[in-house]
């Protein structure tokens, strides 16, 4: 439990669960083994989908052995995948917390759930009080030590190796899982549409020009990585450049910069985060400073405050939520 819980601090610092580990989830796009055994993560073909009744019972194979879901769940529990169910219309029995803190952007449609919070590890009596007929564990992480045996004795449990990497395959695994394929797809190809028009608005402003997160932290200063969260969607899905010191440093894991460092970030635009107020004076300490403001996109006016909280998480309400903040700060007339 002890591990868990410091994984899951590791994970999101303030507002994150999975540390910048894993790749994509590699079983999202095999086929069903038959039309009642499937695999988790299958794309279903337009002639395979059907009405949620149709599909159950449904036995699922995954690493730790199968699960078998007699019909389609109602009351799922799948902590910090709220993104995930919200986007397939579906809302927890429970949310995930840490402390006092939640996924705040999600709060509009979350706020009548009770939260779990992870500050101390699983508490599987909340969960079992809970009742869910489904649970889903975000990494092979949260189902370690036992904990898959316990969370199995509850309800059938799904567990994504990674789902940190991924967020179109976790959404259709998720869509596979609990009878809501259409609105997977629906989902995916919605954001697919909206990328591609940002990339139209954005190519004639951003050619040759490069970018860079950062995370400005109580104590200190991290360059994020850009192969998870929004760098997967500022330098993948809109397609920009980043700034060769994000290539160079933390392309796969955020890297800590000392003041002096960040003086090597020659990047044209900065979108940075603050995380929380304890990192308000940390903030001011270093846009008071000479290197701040010499650097490139701090004289041209391109360094942009965003959202801690979406910008450092995945999902089609996230990713979306990055994608607005972009055209906004950066596509404006």
């Amino acid at each position: 439990m002890k591990r868990i819980s410091g994984m899951i601090a590791l994970i999101f610092t303030v507002l994150l669960i999975v540390t910048a580990c894993g790749g994509a989830n590699s079983g999202s796009n095999r086929a069903a083994s038959s039309s009642n055994e499937q695999t988790a993560g299958q794309t279903q073909s337009a002639n395979e989908a059907q009405d949620s009744s149709a599909t159950y019972p449904m036995t699922i194979k995954q690493a730790s052995g199968k699960i078998t879901l007699e019909q389609q769940p109602k009351r799922i529990y799948a902590p910090y995948m709220e993104d995930a169910l919200l986007t397939l219309g579906i809302k927890p029995v429970l949310k995930w917390s840490y402390g006092p803190l939640v996924q705040q952007y999600l709060e509009p449609q979350l706020a009548d759930v009770p939260k779990i919070d992870f500050s101390g590890g699983n508490n599987y009596e909340q969960v079992l009080a809970a009742q869910p007929d489904l649970i889903v564990l975000y990494s092979s992480e949260m189902a370690a030590n036992g904990a898959y045996e316990q969370f199995s004795s509850i309800a059938p449990t799904y567990v994504f190796p990674d789902a940190a990497g991924d967020w179109k395959g976790t959404v259709q695994v998720l869509g596979q899982l609990t009878g809501k394929e259409t609105e997977a797809k629906k989902a995916i190809s919605d954001y697919d549409g909206l990328v591609k028009q940002a990339r139209q608005q954005l190519e004639p402003i951003t050619k040759g020009k490069t970018f860079a997160i950062i995370r400005i932290k109580p104590k200190e200063i991290n360059l994020m990585e850009g192969i998870y969260f929004s760098g997967v969607t500022l330098y993948h899905d809109l397609g920009l450049t980043p700034d060769p010191l994000v290539k160079e440093k933390s392309w796969d894991k955020f890297a800590t910069l000392s003041l002096e460092g960040l003086s090597q970030l020659n990047a044209d635009y900065i979108f940075y985060t603050i995380q929380g107020d304890d990192a308000v004076s940390n903030e001011q300490t270093i846009q008071s400073s000479s290197i701040w403001k010499s650097l490139p996109a701090v004289q041209k006016g391109h360094a942009y405050k965003v959202e801690n909280n979406y910008w450092l998480a995945s999902g089609a309400i996230a990713n979306t939520m990055q994608i607005k903040d972009v055209l906004r700060l950066v596509a404006a007339p």
